[in-house]
């Protein structure tokens, strides 16, 4: 959402806002979340300690309301999500600390931002004059635009408690809370992202992996090599990746429950490049087109897939690579995907489908 529209909406849901509650608005759009405090482990015991709080005040939020858009790929995250939804402290408390040392903001970007406000005043988009607007901000200006509290009125009749977060873990937040059940059960847990190219596998296995201690493997660094590409495999439904190799390398791996090593498939040479060691970990995420090929779908502990319709993929794809391998992915790679995914029938065997 642009801001315009957010402060309008805000102005719906919450019609005792004051002057400082639209400036914190706009603060928070800039510069992300404000509750940090030293260390990650202390922004944790703030986060239970305002928890505790609101659960013994016995407060509710009503329906829709646990995560509101405040714009620029943010929302406010209502701590009420620790309630029912199974989620962890710690992986929330990890969603506003990676959020925070992503989003930085900027004095000139914040007061660009203000003007937007100012035009919703001018334009009686929201319920403040402009002269109240500018006498705030005069004051304001003066301490060097510092953090701003909620407004005495807006606390006492909202009684606000929630984390500045990235919009991306509302959209995944089912994800999250399948892998915190899992860990709280399991001594390994493995989880694969399979869907189609264009769709994010990629995005979220790397969202996932900022939250978690976690080791991030790829299907990518498993293509054929060249003895391997014969008529005969490529022909093979599911068979473009070295499943084989994975299954040996990788799943026994993880298995074992040791540090163990594997080596990429280097696309440039044509062959097996570097390798890699991997310590033994809780939570394996396995991201890529054929992750879920039947030899290895049984070792998956949660299986996500990610489906995105084939015009957005078009336009994905010619973005990130080009008119050239655009071609390369219409006309070879995505046919071989859908074939693998419609006979094997990857998508119905998964826990969680998630449309791009």
């Amino acid at each position: 959402m642009d801001l315009r529209s957010v402060l309008v909406m805000h102005t719906g849901l919450y019609p005792k806002m004051q002057i400082q509650d639209m400036v914190k608005l706009v603060f928070q759009n800039e510069f992300g979340g404000d509750h940090l405090v030293g260390s990650e482990q202390e922004s944790l015991r703030v986060l239970l300690s305002e928890h505790e709080h609101i659960k013994r005040a016995g407060r509710r939020v009503p329906e829709g309301y646990l995560f509101i858009d405040i714009g620029n790929g943010l929302c406010r995250l209502d701590l009420s999500v620790l309630d029912d939804s199974g989620i962890s402290p710690s992986t929330v408390n990890r969603f506003f600390v990676s959020t925070s040392g992503e989003v930085k903001g900027s004095v000139p970007g914040f007061e660009e931002k203000l003007d937007i406000l100012r035009d919703c005043c001018s334009a009686g988009e929201v319920r403040f004059a402009r002269e109240e607007l500018e006498a705030f901000l005069d004051s304001y200006r003066a301490m060097g635009y510092p953090m701003v509290s909620h407004s005495d009125i807006y606390r006492a009749e909202y009684f606000p408690a929630y984390r500045i977060v990235k919009t991306d873990y509302r959209k995944y937040l089912d994800v999250f809370i399948e892998i915190d059940r899992l860990v709280k059960s399991k001594n390994r847990v493995t989880v694969a992202i399979d869907g189609n190219c264009g769709a994010g596998k990629s995005t979220l296995a790397d969202l996932v992996a900022g939250i978690y201690d976690c080791n991030l493997f790829h299907m990518d660094d498993f293509f054929l090599r060249p003895e391997q590409r014969t008529e005969e495999r490529l022909g093979e439904t599911g068979g473009f990746v070295d499943y084989e190799r994975f299954h040996e390398e990788v799943i026994r791996g993880i298995k074992s429950g040791k540090a163990f090593c594997y080596r990429k498939f280097d696309c440039g040479r044509m062959a097996l490049g570097e390798t890699v060691d991997v310590e033994p970990r809780q939570l394996n995420i396995i991201e890529g087109s054929y992750s879920m090929h039947p030899s290895l779908a049984e070792n998956y502990d949660l299986k996500i897939f990610l489906h995105i319709d084939p015009e957005r993929q078009k336009r994905r794809i010619l973005d990130r690579n080009g008119e050239e391998k655009l071609q390369k992915f219409l006309f070879e790679w995505i046919p071989r995907e859908n074939r693998y995914f419609e006979e094997m029938r990857i998508r119905e065997q998964c826990h969680l489908v998630f449309e791009g």
